[in-house]
């Protein structure tokens, strides 16, 4: 009896103490709210649909109409010395020109708050010493050494390239033509062996985004990545997204008078949401209502599943957290059932914060998800 005893409470021993796992089922990637692209391929792929059914769908009550050609001015990079290659032309403030060679890579040094040096990097010479703004020209593009904020290393660019001087750094902003612009967005942010319908789709979409995203007092337009839209160059060009934007050239989607604000993402989830539950509040807006997405299903990540340590998930939400987490807890939830609100339950207090706070917090796809506290078993070292 007592070896029993002495066997049992040595296996106890060697037993670690239960850990617990926070469980979160999610459905979709994105805020959900207007044009699911996977959900636009599946309409063309599956039903044959053309672009402008695709468009109407998930922009309610809106049509596709022509709108004037235009340019774009995209924010690439800040950095301390840009440097450029492929270029022909450099043109300061005030009229002067810089004649370059495009086998040649310039930097161009911090020459004082509002000037910069022009310098051949090959042999360390300078060029020319320039008060900014500077534009560089070439030929059908230009290309800008390091890597860009959209992740492109060394990449080139159609239009021109804008440098200015902003608190002791400088920034590069490429002005291109819309269109041109979209060569490099489209395949960017869709697949391009994707139905051509779906990348029509995409095209109206982003050419529509791009012109509600201008702002002429300031000193770039859009950014190169999410937090606008991507926009990879040359480098993002593919022969099919091309045409899909060449065979929809100058159509943007409207909502009367006005170019609709077309926000789209990657996964709905199976439902699109309304604009002031994808984004946490704000007014309704007509054409960004909630629709069914029945072909969501194409998307590897309509459903998915993460799993957090205790650890992590206190990491996670520490400065939300008072005392020790005890829970996590979705409070209410949106009309779509994405999580309008979620409780940090901790030993001292329960701190409430809204669904998107959560998102971001615990790095999740979207706000459409469940979570549960689950114990593991005891396992031994």
């Amino acid at each position: 009896m007592r070896l029993a005893i002495a066997t049992a409470l040595a296996l106890l021993a060697l037993a670690a103490p239960a850990s617990a796992d926070f469980v979160i089922d999610g459905r979709g990637w994105g805020h959900g709210v207007g044009m699911s692209q996977y959900g636009a391929y599946g309409y063309a792929l599956n039903e044959g649909r053309d672009f402008r059914w695709i468009l109407g769908h998930y922009y309610t009550g809106t049509n596709v109409g022509r709108v004037a050609t235009s340019r774009i001015r995209v924010r690439l990079r800040r950095t301390r010395v840009p440097k450029v290659c492929g270029a022909t032309l450099l043109r300061a403030t005030g009229g002067r020109r810089v004649k370059l060679r495009d086998t040649r890579v310039y930097r161009l040094v911090p020459l004082g708050p509002d000037r910069l040096r022009v310098v051949d990097a090959s042999n360390g010479h300078t060029r020319a010493r320039v008060p900014a703004p500077v534009r560089v020209l070439g030929g059908t593009s230009v290309c800008l050494r390091g890597t860009a904020e959209n992740g492109v290393s060394s990449g080139s660019y159609r239009g021109t390239l804008r440098v200015y001087r902003d608190a002791g750094a400088s920034v590069v902003v490429n002005d291109v033509g819309l269109e041109s612009y979209l060569f490099g967005v489209v395949a960017a942010e869709m697949p391009s062996s994707w139905a051509v319908e779906a990348l029509k789709a995409q095209a109206v979409v982003a050419r529509s985004y791009a012109l509600r995203s201008r702002r002429p007092a300031e000193e770039y337009d859009v950014f190169a990545d999410t937090r606008s839209q991507m926009y990879r160059g040359v480098a993002g060009e593919a022969l099919t997204s091309t045409a899909a934007v060449r065979a929809t050239r100058g159509l943007a989607v409207r909502y009367g008078v006005e170019i609709a604000q077309t926000f789209f993402h990657s996964t709905s989830g199976g439902r699109t949401a309304a604009n002031e539950e994808g984004f946490g509040g704000g007014l309704p807006v007509p054409y960004l209502r909630s629709v069914d997405d029945p072909y969501d299903t194409l998307s590897p990540v309509h459903a998915w599943t993460v799993r957090l340590t205790d650890g992590q998930a206190e990491k996670m939400v520490k400065d939300h957290l008072i005392g020790k987490l005890d829970d996590l807890q979705v409070t209410s939830r949106t009309p779509t059932g994405r999580v309008a609100t979620l409780d940090v339950v901790g030993t001292d207090a329960t701190a409430t914060i809204s669904g998107g706070d959560a998102r971001q917090l615990l790095e999740l796809r979207s706000t459409w998800f469940t979570i549960r506290h689950e114990v593991a078993r005891p396992t031994r070292h």
